[in-house]
């Protein structure tokens, strides 16, 4: 009798670990398959711009003849040039348009150890490259929106006509946060989000909600784009490396702060952080939208238009 109970536990166990096996081979193949895919659609949609170190940057660009200006959109952390596309859909027939991906992401080569400058470089190529002789506008969410205003204060002579700057990283909030609980889990996540990747459970587990408010391509391409474990290797070396930027000097044009207070832990503390940003720029002018949070006030097409309002020149929407 005892062996008989031996021998069935050990049956059950024997099948947990097939069951198991077959759960992990079964996602992987499917994050490998997700990957390839998502890899070939990318190669057909968007293009590559030749950098002068032999890598290229991924970049989805138009310049119609009539173009009156252009603009350059900065990408969030570990987040494709895509996710301006509601933005781009409300913009002007006569704007020109560049959306790009970071080294590292997508189809962009990889730079190690890049610095701020080596991130405004590559702006100074795509706007010589695709929008020369129009007036530049930078608009960029998180830490893009850093990077855009850093790029406005480094290139006075750029032709920058304002920036927009969306819920955009505040160094010296992200430089205090060191060894808190937030900056601990913030790396953490990232490494979990690595290791998902790679086993292809993040497939199966979308990592940004908002995708759902995208068209079911759009929606596909953030799949795959967060299937690949490179993304959020990116990411994780980006993090720490902006938490060595440093802050942004004074802005000689207008500026648009937009704040996103929808999710935050206290509304007061990330409105009175945002509105510092102000002080960036002597025209400068506040947008709080109280009903978007961090991923949605670019994502949610209400409010993607209202940014839209906001790039084209001229604009105090």
């Amino acid at each position: 009798m005892m062996g008989a109970r031996t021998a069935s536990a050990m049956s059950i166990e024997r099948k947990f670990a097939i069951g198991m096996a077959a759960l992990c081979v079964g996602s992987w193949a499917t994050g490998a398959r997700t990957r390839f895919l998502g890899t070939r659609r990318r190669m057909s949609a968007f293009s590559t711009m030749p950098r002068p170190n032999g890598g290229v940057i991924e970049v989805d660009q138009r310049r119609p003849p009539d173009a009156k200006f252009g603009v350059v959109f900065i990408n969030g952390l570990g987040l494709p040039h895509e996710q301006w596309a509601w933005v781009r859909e409300h913009l002007p027939e006569n704007a020109a348009i560049v959306g790009y991906n970071r080294p590292g992401y997508g189809l962009s080569s990889p730079l190690t150890g890049a610095t701020l400058e080596d991130q405004l470089c590559i702006i100074d190529e795509l706007r010589e490259c695709y929008l020369d002789g129009l007036p530049l506008v930078l608009a960029g969410h998180s830490i893009g929106g850093y990077l855009a205003a850093a790029y406005a204060a480094s290139r006075r002579d750029a032709g920058v006509s304002h920036v927009v700057m969306v819920d955009a990283t505040i160094i010296s909030d992200l430089q205090a946060s060191l060894g808190q609980l937030s900056d601990w889990w913030t790396r953490q996540r990232l490494l979990m989000e690595c290791l998902w990747a790679a086993a292809g459970l993040n497939v199966l587990r979308p990592v940004i909600p908002v995708r759902e408010l995208y068209s079911s391509e759009i929606k596909e391409s953030f799949t795959a784009f967060h299937a690949l474990p490179r993304v959020w290797a990116t990411a994780y070396r980006e993090y720490l490396a902006a938490r060595a930027y440093p802050a942004v000097r004074k802005l000689a044009v207008p500026l648009h702060v937009v704040t996103a207070l929808k999710g935050t832990r206290s509304d007061v503390r990330h409105r009175a952080s945002q509105e510092r940003m102000l002080e960036l720029s002597d025209r400068s002018w506040h947008h709080v939208r109280a009903d978007a949070d961090h991923m949605g006030v670019v994502a949610e097409e209400t409010h993607a238009k209202i940014l839209a309002e906001l790039v084209v020149p001229g604009s105090n929407a």
